[in-house]
């Protein structure tokens, strides 16, 4: 063997050929080290112009991503480099014992909850003991091998990636990649017989002139035990596959001979377990979802790629790239039904794509689901295949939906922790179905059951054997949406209020949560029906809902009416939502998770208070009992200050206005801050803390993607003393004021701040002296009781009461009753507030007002916390002082 190594980023050192990766605009791709025992590849001096033309044919048809078969999105014009944004891949060591692998057969459930079901059920087999392992150990360790996959899980993109690396180290003498999809041999097949090393050099003989010698290439390359022969598709060949397996096996007996050469070969799971090939010459790994890093993966690298393809490798392009994954990212809410489809390498990448089309996830996923389906049921067949023939009979995309949307709902119906059904059962429903709406008889219904359970489970792998004998749902969440269209479909044929019937009769189920709330985006922006979708909504929202609990009916309707957007829903019916929102956020009956969902969901629907969020208290100069011991002072001017915390939503033309970029917003310790200088005063108990957000992460407060803690109308969190004053010095910039002058805005003193909140009479709370804990965002109020005393607090944040109520921050007008008489709200609970005073001078600033975190100890208007000014924590948050009046823009 040679001692030269091939590096496939295209250096070259001693050693086998090894694959450690590429680069593209300064970052790290490929993180591979595929090491394939095969000797470097050395043609004789008359075959090295047709090598050279081979790699080259191979590199310009496989170097692009090809969006073909996935419809709205196939023609994108942006080409996108495959090795770019290729992410590796996992496999186990194994086939799977039925048509998928456990983590699929859960379909996205709960999975103590379903195996245990199923365990009880008799349908869980034994759990497959072997743990996934890169996909590039397999590929180093066997000489052949099968490599099983779900619908878009990579296989067909593996073998194009691996074929574009081994092309380009041919200047460095590598092994020759050879690269064949079998269906197009199979069809050849059906014509004449053609052994597998004939038809490799026929197949590109035929597509392009300066390839039609390239049989003496390949022929030297296997007698030589230097090719790596790839080939994808097996269970596309669908007339004479035992033939064709038998082809394919005697080929690989006869080139293994000389040691070094590799065959690869791919497949579905469904496809090869019905016709395997034999022999322990085949050992077989399955693909595995991506878990939540790869995923993370891909975004980095697919949107810098994007970004750089479309508007080149500039600094605006980079900074794009990174706003884009972050949203990405943010639409990818781990635990959801669009986090369990983009585990699929396919399914994200349409994601990633119609993201691009302006379709907001996660609120606009009826839309990414319904491509889902159409590219599965149908269009991905058409092109499927490596060199884009279609695969099998095609499949009616409006005619296979009607049959499993019905079938969906029945499946919800009958069992929606698992899933599951038998064949039998199955096969029953359609034969009754094709009995009812096709007026067929027993025996050819039965048939034609038959054919469309394999049809659906061959060519769009949408149902699949889950277990033995037993059928679902390829993902819950395709469960989900097709269970959703049957509601729809009982709306077309039996009118809106049997379709109610359902909605009322599943609304408290958990299992159904999300099926319900698809049905309304089906209703209003698939079907274009925002009325009807409407007439949902208000039944929803109505009081006597069967099972009404104080409610959560209507946050669920508030839900969907987020899902469904301006679109989705007519206006009157947008306006009852919201207008019960409103009143669920308020009612001081109603439980706290209850209330604190309905102010999220109002933020998301773009809901203010009357007079909007910038209200001012005014305060005037006076006299007032301050502190523990009431002790007389006095405030020297007027001043206003906000009636509300300052939210999300308003920090966000902060973000907007590049606040975090723009030198002026910041004092000289708060650039300091920004640009991570100032942490070498941090105490060492912050240090860690603060490595958690480097300078570059400072550009937005900590948790301002977060679902609840981002959210629109509860005051903003995670951010440090510093980035309070320069939202306070950028209000300032806007009014043309000068920061830090007299009648600049800024944080308050911490006796401005027990001014306005208390009043002058030192009233215990801002409320007035007695204490209720429905009144604040409290531990009592999460609690519903009191928790006297630290230690009862202690005990009850520790335990899984306080885990299931999950506390967090609350919109800011959730508490009417917690304002104080000259209307300012949240003096007390929420979050605790920065003020402009020193705790001990030089070190720690003034914390007031008590938060969600803590109990009623803490609430009080005298109360004082302290914490250091760069300390960023989702318990802390300010509100505005402007000495004077404010302008009228705010």
């Amino acid at each position: 063997m040679s001692n030269s190594t091939s590096h496939l980023d295209g250096t070259y050192v001693g050693g086998d050929v090894e694959m450690t990766g590429s680069t593209f605009a300064g970052r790290d791709l490929v993180q591979y080290n595929f090491t394939f025992q095969v000797a470097p590849f050395r043609p004789p001096p008359d075959l090295v112009a047709l090598r050279t033309a081979y790699t080259g044919y191979l590199l310009s048809v496989h170097r692009y991503l090809d969006f073909k078969g996935v419809p709205q999105v196939e023609k994108v014009a942006t080409l996108l480099p495959l090795e770019e944004v290729f992410v590796p891949l996992h496999a186990r060591p194994a086939a799977p014992e039925a048509d998928t692998w456990r983590r699929l057969r859960l379909a996205g459930r709960q999975v103590g909850k379903v195996e245990e079901a199923l365990q009880l059920e008799g349908m869980l087999a034994p759990a497959e003991t072997a743990g996934p392992l890169p996909i590039d150990q397999a590929l180093n360790k066997e000489a052949a091998l099968v490599i099983l996959g779900d619908p878009g899980a990579g296989k067909s993109t593996l073998l194009k990636h691996l074929a574009l690396h081994l092309a380009r180290c041919q200047d460095g003498d590598g092994p020759l990649p050879i690269l064949l999809p079998l269906n197009a041999y199979a069809e050849t097949l059906q014509r004449e017989e053609v052994g597998l090393q004939t038809y490799l050099a026929r197949y590109y003989g035929a597509r392009r002139k300066d390839l039609e010698g390239i049989a003496a290439l390949f022929d030297t390359a296997l007698a030589q035990g230097q090719a790596v022969v790839l080939l994808d598709g097996l269970d596309e060949v669908q007339e004479r596959r035992l033939y064709v397996n038998r082809l394919v096996e005697d080929f690989v007996a006869v080139h293994r001979g000389q040691e070094g050469n590799r065959f690869v070969v791919t497949s579905r799971i469904v496809g090869y377990r019905d016709a395997p090939l034999s022999g322990a010459t085949w050992p077989v790994y399955t693909l595995t979802d991506w878990e939540r890093e790869e995923i993370e993966h891909f975004a980095a690298r697919w949107t810098l790629a994007f970004e750089i393809a479309t508007h080149g490798d500039t600094p605006e392009a980079r900074a794009a790239a990174e706003e884009e994954r972050q949203d990405l990212m943010a639409a990818i809410v781990p635990g959801s039904g669009i986090e369990r489809l983009a585990s699929n390498p396919l399914l994200l990448t349409i994601m990633a794509l119609i993201k691009r089309q302006r379709v907001t996830l996660p609120r606009e996923r009826v839309k990414l689901y319904e491509l889902y389906l159409e590219t599965l049921i149908s269009a991905w067949n058409k092109a499927r295949a490596l060199d884009k023939r279609p695969v099998g009979p095609g499949m009616d995309y409006l005619g296979t939906v009607q049959v499993l949307a019905p079938l969906a709902l029945w499946l919800r119906q009958e069992n929606p922790t698992a899933g599951l059904v038998g064949r039998d059962q199955i096969e029953g429903w359609l034969t009754g179905y094709y009995q009812r709406e096709w007026g067929e008889h027993r025996g050819p219904a039965r048939q034609r059951a038959r054919a469309f359970l394999e049809s659906v489970r061959h060519y769009s792998n949408l149902l699949v054997e889950r277990g033995e004998g037993q059928y679902g749902f390829l993902h819950l969440t395709f469960e989900e949406m097709l269970a959703a269209k049957g509601i729809a479909l009982l709306e077309d044929q039996e009118g809106l209020e049997m379709a109610m019937d359902v909605i009322c009769q599943h609304w408290l189920e958990p299992a159904w949560r999300e099926t319900l709330l698809l049905t309304v985006g089906v209703l209003g922006i698939v079907k274009q029906s925002p009325f009807k979708a409407g007439r949902v909504l208000r039944r929803l929202c109505a009081d006597d809902l069967p099972g009404t609990d104080r409610g959560r009916n209507v946050v669920l309707a508030g839900e969907a009416l987020a899902d469904a957007g301006e679109v989705g829903a007519d206006r009157g019916s947008a306006a009852v939502v919201t207008g019960r929102l409103v009143e669920v956020m308020q009612n001081r009956e109603t439980p706290a998770p209850a209330r604190r969902d309905a102010g999220h969901l109002l933020g998301r629907l773009g809901w203010e208070p009357e007079g909007g969020l910038d209200v001012w208290v005014e305060i005037p100069p006076g006299p007032f009992l301050y502190g523990d011991e009431k002790e007389r002072r006095v405030i020297q001017a007027p001043y206003r200050i906000g009636a509300y915390l300052v939210t999300n939503k308003q920090f966000a033309r902060f973000v907007a206005a590049g606040g975090y970029e723009w030198r002026e917003c910041w004092s000289a310790e708060g650039w300091a801050w920004r640009t991570g200088t100032y942490d070498s005063k941090a105490p060492d108990y912050l240090r860690d803390w603060l490595s958690q957000r480097p300078p570059e992460k400072r550009d937005r407060p900590y948790w301002w993607r977060d679902e609840r803690l981002g959210s629109p109308l509860c005051p903003v969190v995670g951010v440090s003393w510093f980035e309070a004053q320069a939202y306070c010095r950028w209000l300032a910039l806007e009014a043309g004021l000068n920061p830090g002058g007299p009648s600049a805005p800024r944080l308050p003193t911490e006796e401005e701040w027990e001014r306005a909140v208390r009043g002058t009479a030192g009233s215990e709370y801002p409320w007035g002296e007695e204490w209720t804990r429905t009144r604040l965002n409290c531990a009592e109020w999460w609690a519903g009781r009191e928790l006297p005393g630290d230690d009862e607090w202690e005990k009850w944040w520790g335990s899984d009461e306080r885990k299931e109520a999950n506390p967090t921050p609350t919109a800011v007008v959730t508490f009417p009753e917690g304002a104080n008489p000259a209307g300012l709200w949240d003096g007390a609970g929420n979050v605790w507030e920065w003020t402009g005073s020193w705790y001990i001078q030089g070190e720690r600033r003034v914390l007031r007002g008590g938060s969600w975190f803590l109990n009623r100890s803490y609430a009080r208007c005298a109360s004082r916390r302290y914490n250091h000014p760069d300390n960023f924590i989702s318990f802390n948050g300010f509100r505005v002082v402007f000495p004077g009046s404010p302008p009228s823009e705010f």
